[in-house]
């Protein structure tokens, strides 16, 4: 048995407590009846305290029941076999498209399976598919929603090492947005796009259109309102102590202005500040409270983005930065946030267990931005990855910055690399256990944990009740 979350275990430390309770029994002292009390003064009230355990087996289930509720914190699973001893290998296709790409690669489709090699669907779960039902054009397929990344990440947790796989998928990067994981079994990406397509598309960003011309090496925005006058967008900034973490959103805005040819001015303020001007967007990087001297400068249909206040905890963990949505999604990670009693508004950014890092509170007319982190790089690693200039897009251009800031157009031609050619991808390596798939023993320790609540309950009732007719 493997633990997915280690330091669960910490809850063990209770254990301590109904051990010292089981130590620790305080017995009232007795009343002894006489028949004259005339010549004997008050008597103080006596206890006696007493250090050996009773009750044994009512101690021994509640310390199981600690130990259960701590090993489910800790999140135990095993590894299930993976893949039978006598499989050569496995032949990886996605299902939906299996048709055009058999076509394509036949011959060498043939070879693999002749020899040996199994075909898989390359889909959540690798179920195994018959190549004749696959061929039938009525077939019902459904679309690979899960992106590259995660699906080798899954199959480098499934698969022994040095097992061989055959992928046949498409290298464009619609499907590679995050890096590529280390892998241990033995990957030969076989690239079934076409390396020579150019495609054109329209898109618009803050009021302004744009063509999109791209090609495998590249994709390129061309402005189409070339020449057209539009305003600047006033940036009110407050940095306090946090003097990097100012120097990463001035870089940041500084790249904004660059791609969209907007002006952004940026001013920072401080108790002295004095300007009539009213700001479109305001960063409040400070641990304090956002001072009311610093909102009255902000447009009151602006948006203001604050650090929140809170207890500081580590917590290794990631951000995501589209939370429910599928696909190619970028993640990255988080060393430490702020935990809140309550957070405000609408979750934007969420950790991996679902925790908002980023909310948007709507305040009259203003966009509030609640951030329960920081950007030091201590924090989290957003401000060293390309996602934080298009993550801050929606605060410095509003709505209309919303979408395009993670475009993912299904004509982007870009491609990656070679990265496989039969060798591990570089990164840093995965934490599991090998030559299996992972299989969850959450529901056995509910089980066990529920009937040892119900069996401890059961024996602390008879005995309160035997002491109360005692």
């Amino acid at each position: 048995m493997s633990l997915l979350y280690p330091i669960g275990l910490f809850a063990l430390a209770g254990l301590l407590i109904p051990l010292i309770i089981h130590l620790w029994s305080v017995k009232q002292g007795k009343t002894l009846k006489i028949g004259s009390i005339a010549l004997l003064g008050d008597g103080a009230p006596l206890s006696s305290r007493s250090y050996r355990i009773k009750d044994w087996l009512l101690l021994l289930l509640r310390l199981l029941l600690i130990t259960l509720v701590g090993f489910l914190l800790a999140g135990p699973y095993f590894m299930k076999k993976a893949v039978a001893g006598n499989e050569k290998g496995w032949v990886l296709i996605e299902k939906s498209i299996f048709i055009p790409v058999y076509e394509t690669h036949k011959k060498e489709i043939d070879s693999l399976l002749n020899s040996g090699y199994q075909l898989h669907d390359f889909n959540i779960g690798f179920s195994e598919i018959d190549i004749n039902d696959t061929l039938k054009k009525d077939s019902v397929t459904n679309m690979n929603t899960a992106g590259y990344h995660s699906m080798l990440k899954q199959l480098n947790e499934r698969l022994p090492a040095g097992f061989p796989v055959y992928l046949f998928a498409d290298r464009r990067l619609g499907k590679l947005t995050d890096e590529l994981p280390l892998i241990d079994f033995n990957l030969q990406w076989k690239d079934t796009g076409k390396r020579d397509t150019i495609s054109n598309w329209t898109t618009s960003l803050s009021g302004k259109n744009y063509e999109s011309i791209s090609s495998p090496a590249l994709t390129r925005y061309r402005s189409l309102d070339a020449g057209k006058d539009w305003p600047t967008i006033a940036v009110l900034l407050f940095k306090s102590a946090n003097e990097k973490d100012a120097d990463y959103v001035t870089a940041a805005l500084n790249a904004i202005t660059d791609f969209t040819k907007r002006k952004v001015e940026i001013k920072y303020w401080n108790n002295q500040f004095n300007s009539d001007l009213k700001f479109d967007v305001g960063f409040w990087l400070s641990d304090g409270p956002v001072a009311a001297g610093f909102l009255k400068h902000l447009n009151p249909e602006g948006r203001l983005f604050s650090y929140e206040r809170g207890k500081t905890i580590s917590f290794p963990s990631e951000i995501d930065l589209l939370p429910g949505k599928t696909g190619s999604i970028p993640r990255l990670t988080l060393h430490k946030r702020i935990a809140a009693p309550a957070y405000i508004g609408e979750n934007i950014w969420n950790d991996g267990f679902g925790r908002p890092v980023l909310t948007l509170e709507k305040e009259r007319e203003m966009d509030h931005y609640h951030f329960y982190s920081r950007l030091n790089p201590q924090w989290t690693t957003l401000v060293w990855s390309e996602m934080f200039v298009k993550a801050l897009m929606p605060v410095v251009l509003g709505k209309e910055g919303d979408n395009f800031a993670f475009e993912s157009h299904p004509d982007d031609q870009r491609r990656s690399p070679d990265l496989f050619s039969g060798k591990p991808a570089s990164g840093k390596p995965l934490l599991k256990q090998k030559g299996g798939q992972p299989q969850t023993l959450h529901q056995y320790f509910w089980i066990l944990a529920l009937s040892v609540f119900i069996l401890e309950r059961m024996l602390s009732f008879n005995h309160k009740r035997g002491v109360g007719h005692g």
